[in-house]
């Protein structure tokens, strides 16, 4: 299947909406560690292009949210955190003024939905939570985890690791995180590689 539109493409729509560039790393690594997780559960060639195209704009409605709540240093008040929330809506509406792919719009709307329906927007569980959201859902927290924020100091692989399996059957769908486990060191890789680019 070919792509829905082009990598370029892709990468002018990041640059048009002057997201910044932890923002866009942190949008690339999702977009490597779903596109493994889903070869790894055997999905076909075209859901993979698009689970990979999804999670690389799956965090684009934060260009509609102020900066200066989302880098926040201190705790969210429940209005801010709802106001942060909003930014799976936005994405689909940035989403829909080009471009109409199911799947995709799977990932930016519902990526924070969990396995025991307590996420948001809507508070889907278990498998009426589509499978590219599932997905993104799982890899978007390993890389928040290991990834220095300024809220929060990250943490190593190792402790991702525990913590995804903790969240197994209550935020993330328990086959993903076995299927992440056994294969924890294909992430550690592009973990380290993007690593070594960024230095």
């Amino acid at each position: 299947m070919k792509s829905l539109y082009k990598k370029n493409d892709i990468h002018q729509i990041l640059d048009e909406y002057k997201l910044d560039i932890e923002l866009k790393r942190h949008m690339l690594r999702v977009s490597q560690y779903a596109k493994l997780l889903g070869e790894l559960m055997c999905l076909e060639k075209e859901k993979i292009v698009l689970l990979e195209e999804g999670a690389l704009l799956h965090d684009i409605g934060k260009q509609l949210i102020d900066k200066w709540l989302l880098d926040k240093p201190s705790k969210l008040t429940l209005e801010e955190f709802k106001i942060v929330q909003n930014h799976c809506k936005l994405g689909l509406k940035i989403l829909n003024k080009r471009y109409q792919k199911k799947e995709i719009e799977n990932i930016v709307l519902l990526h924070h939905e969990k396995w025991d329906g307590t996420g948001y927007p809507f508070g889907l569980k278990r498998y009426n939570i589509p499978i590219e959201a599932r997905i993104v859902s799982v890899v978007d927290c390993y890389d928040a985890l290991i990834t220095d924020r300024i809220y929060k100091k990250k943490v190593s692989h190792e402790e991702a690791i525990e913590i995804l399996k903790k969240e197994s059957g209550k935020s993330f769908d328990p086959d993903m995180i076995s299927i992440f486990e056994i294969f924890e060191n294909n992430f550690k890789q592009i973990l380290e590689k993007s690593n070594e680019n960024k230095g």
